[in-house]
């Protein structure tokens, strides 16, 4: 009867850990990525703006070059030298437009926005990034860029002498194509359509399986027990078993930390991303770091439970 009784302690302990790693990795969740506190300090604190605006000054030129020349290649030597000019001057007035700290401040609303969502506080997502006041930046950029030009140079590339560059800032921007605004919700939709919606429904699986009935799974498993071993060993048990969730979860986020030793488990090609993997590692190691109260409230838990546990059953073997 002991040994049975000691097979199925044995097969619930397995059971309660696995379930407490799931905790755990939940209570983590909540305290990064669903945490907006999270997102201000990742966009401040590692240069997201700065990093977000380099691959804008990348991605730009190669844009604006085809929306000159209808992706065609220019051959003749004046009308590329013409188109050269152009491109770097509007890439140019773009990118000093959409500069770090206006990239930051869209960066921050649109993660609160995302939260929100994903916590249920809102039931979409509302954020919308206004360009209309950058147009005019853009615009008065190109203008600034084109009083260098002398009154030939500007008719050789645009037609037109230095009289007209009002004009000329004006049909550019309209040939942009930029919006006025940027709906976040609508580029959600069309680069990953139904992404949120499946989120937030695991997140709902998730708060309910993890949520307040977590503590009252934890407070069952210690009552079992104490019921298979009485007060002493079963406080023992107990924090031996809680001991071993929190050492085992810590063991994990230790490991999955290691930016090389995840790529080379998972093959995954980090170094394609546009961030370097310096920064890289910094930011996880700051995530797996927010997630390492639960598990220490284990450990300590755990520890303090067993000597408990060790004390009441020595008080009871004299009595």
């Amino acid at each position: 009867m002991k040994t049975i009784k000691l097979i199925v302690l044995i097969l619930l302990t397995i059971v309660f850990i696995v379930y407490g790693i799931g905790f755990m990795t939940y209570r983590g969740i909540n305290n990064t990525l669903l945490d907006q506190q999270y997102y201000h300090s990742v966009v401040g604190d590692y240069e997201i703006s700065t990093i977000v605006h380099g691959q804008l000054s990348e991605m730009i030129p190669p844009i604006v070059r085809d929306g000159l020349t209808g992706g065609s290649p220019v051959t003749d030597p004046m009308k590329k030298a013409a188109v050269d000019s152009q491109v770097e001057l509007i890439s140019k007035a773009i990118t000093d437009a959409l500069d770090e700290e206006w990239i930051e401040v869209q960066a921050v609303m649109v993660t609160d926005d995302v939260v929100s969502l994903l916590n249920g506080e809102k039931a979409s997502l509302g954020s919308v990034i206004n360009l209309k006041s950058k147009l005019d930046d853009i615009k008065q950029n190109i203008a600034t860029s084109l009083e260098e030009f002398s009154d030939g140079e500007l008719i050789a590339i645009f037609g037109a002498p230095r009289a007209y560059i009002p004009m000329i800032a004006d049909q550019i921007v309209g040939e942009l194509g930029l919006p006025e605004s940027f709906v976040i919700a609508d580029a959600v939709d069309t680069m990953a359509p139904g992404v949120l919606a499946t989120g937030t429904t695991y997140l709902e699986i998730m708060n309910t399986v993890f949520g307040p009935l977590s503590w009252a799974i934890i407070i069952v498993f210690l009552v079992l027990c104490m019921l298979f071993w009485k007060v002493g060993k079963g406080l023992q048990w107990f924090g031996i078993s809680i001991l071993l969730t929190g050492g085992i979860f810590l063991s994990l986020t230790n490991f999955f930390s290691n930016l090389s030793r995840t790529e080379n488990l998972t093959g995954a090609n980090l170094e394609s991303l546009p961030i370097s993997t310096s920064t890289l590692q910094s930011i996880v190691t700051f995530t797996f770091s927010e997630m390492t109260l639960m598990p220490i409230l284990f450990l300590v838990g755990g520890v303090v439970l067993f000597i408990l546990g060790v004390v009441i059953h020595k008080r009871g073997n004299k009595a």
